[in-house]
């Protein structure tokens, strides 16, 4: 199999693309194009694959400079990226590369150079194409189709990948319906915007090989970076001084307080990355005064966790007041069993049925050591992507 490197894709594709498959990015004209296939190729190459990049809408010196721009070093992998320039012909300028597409308005012309650097190319390899739309628009929509069909051929008699970025311009209904028939697996690209969200998100809607097709992730481009998850608000809240400040502290690589003799008066903020999952968490004071900023704040949460002193059993009844609050809310949440370091800490079973929250999750943590916050995140993200929180527009 080989990775895409999306997060999540990979887990919803069984593990990534079969050999001799290909997969089609179906991409909204309001989403910058390349960058996705730009993400396919990247990881590949870290991961050691033999990769060749078709550049048909921009110049080769154009992805040198997009991988600068996420951070990433084009040159060192060396003879592991081919490309094959479609592009300076076209606009009549010289070409650097070893395979030049010399008709770049020919669909023969590409299939013979891209089977030329096949058979020069060891081993099985992954092909990226920058722009399926622009080809089709210079070669003519049915016969650059049949032309990709038969690279794909070839490309799949020497157990490689094809993946390919393509813009849904309004061509032809029949012109689609070739499209997404002549393609084993095919992901959605498209924008998103909802109240504080801002974004893209992808849409699996078809997998030839089993997976599971119907699944939606919202994600960032971000430079640098790259493609991440993106999760809007997570609140993070509990009863005073059950370590929600340290807990956050431990998890962001950002992060702003206001306290005051050690206790927090003021909404903190801190920003999560981690696991391909950039999220936007903000901690609310455990005092009563400020429970009005819940339904204020959580009426547009994406998720919360709950944390609490697992060795104080005063606070249980409290914990399960914001828990049945978050519920009514339909609010996924994860309660984080914090200082099991400390003397009387429970474990979560014994935290559950203390509670009353049998089928609640929990995670046990030592935030003052990082311990198990990362977990607690992990196992929030997921509970908020396979519940389906995320998909509506």
């Amino acid at each position: 199999m080989t990775e895409t490197g999306i997060p999540k894709l990979d887990e919803y594709l069984e593990g990534g693309i079969p050999e001799g498959k290909s997969l089609l990015f179906y991409i909204s004209p309001e989403v910058e194009e390349d960058n996705i296939g730009i993400h396919v190729l990247y990881h590949n190459l870290e991961m050691g694959k033999q990769c060749i990049y078709v550049v048909s809408k921009s110049s080769p010196k154009q992805l040198e400079q997009s991988f600068r721009e996420f951070g990433w070093d084009m040159k060192k992998y060396g003879e592991k990226l081919c490309i094959v320039d479609g592009y300076s012909r076209l606009i009549g300028a010289p070409s650097e590369e070893k395979y030049v597409i010399l008709e770049p308005h020919d669909i023969l012309s590409y299939e013979d150079v891209i089977n030329e650097t096949l058979e020069n190319t060891p081993g099985s390899v992954v092909v990226v194409f920058d722009s399926l739309s622009t080809i089709l628009d210079l070669c003519g929509e049915i016969e650059a189709l049949q032309g990709i069909y038969r690279i794909n051929d070839e490309i799949n008699r020497q157990n490689g990948i094809s993946i390919y970025n393509f813009t849904s311009w309004p061509y032809k209904e029949s012109i689609i319906y070739r499209i997404k028939r002549g393609f084993d697996s095919i992901v959605e690209i498209s924008p998103m915007s909802r109240e504080s969200l801002i974004g893209q998100k992808y849409h699996i809607s078809k997998i030839s090989w089993g997976g599971k097709t119907g699944k939606t992730v919202i994600f960032r481009i971000y430079k640098p970076g790259g493609m991440k998850i993106y999760i809007p608000k997570i609140l993070v809240m509990g009863p005073f001084r059950s370590g929600k400040t340290t807990f956050i502290r431990a998890l962001s690589k950002q992060f702003t307080s206001v306290d005051r003799l050690g206790a927090t008066i003021a909404i903190e903020h801190g920003t999560v990355d981690h696991a391909g999952c950039r999220a936007e968490v903000f901690g609310i004071p455990g005092q009563e005064r400020f429970s009005p900023l819940m339904n204020k704040i959580g009426a547009t949460a994406t998720g919360a966790l709950l944390v609490m002193d697992s060795s104080r059993p005063e606070y249980f009844e409290e914990i399960k007041k914001i828990a049945n609050d978050i519920r009514n809310k339909n609010i996924p949440y994860v309660i984080v069993a914090n200082k099991q370091d400390s003397t009387g800490g429970l474990d979560e079973y014994e935290l559950k049925r203390r509670i009353g929250l049998e089928d609640a999750t929990v995670v046990k943590t030592v935030a003052t050591e990082g311990k198990g916050v990362f977990d607690a995140f992990e196992v929030l993200v997921n509970k908020i992507i396979e519940g389906g929180e995320m998909n509506a527009d």
